[in-house]
């Protein structure tokens, strides 16, 4: 039986596959295991800021996450002006 955690995760990756095709021309592409592994990496980062605040190595290592994990691609989609009538 596979954990929700895992089935989470599937979800998460098959989304980021399908913007690694679409956008990720030039980006490393990785693992179900990679993506998962920096996922929590990122949030352990995000949770370990004091107030919000970043220390400038832990500013460039969430960047290089999220520059991997399509997470700017996602967002910049996401904040897009919606063109349906």
């Amino acid at each position: 039986m596979t954990s929700k955690s895992s089935d989470v995760y599937d979800y998460y990756y098959e989304n980021y596959l399908i913007l690694y095709n679409l956008y990720g021309r030039g980006r490393p592409r990785i693992t179900r295991e990679q993506y998962e592994q920096m996922d929590s990496e990122l949030m352990k980062i995000v949770s370990d800021a004091e107030n919000g605040e970043f220390e400038h190595e832990q500013m460039v290592r969430v960047r290089d996450i999220e520059y991997v994990l399509m997470d700017d691609v996602a967002e910049a989609l996401l904040d897009r002006p919606s063109t349906s009538v």
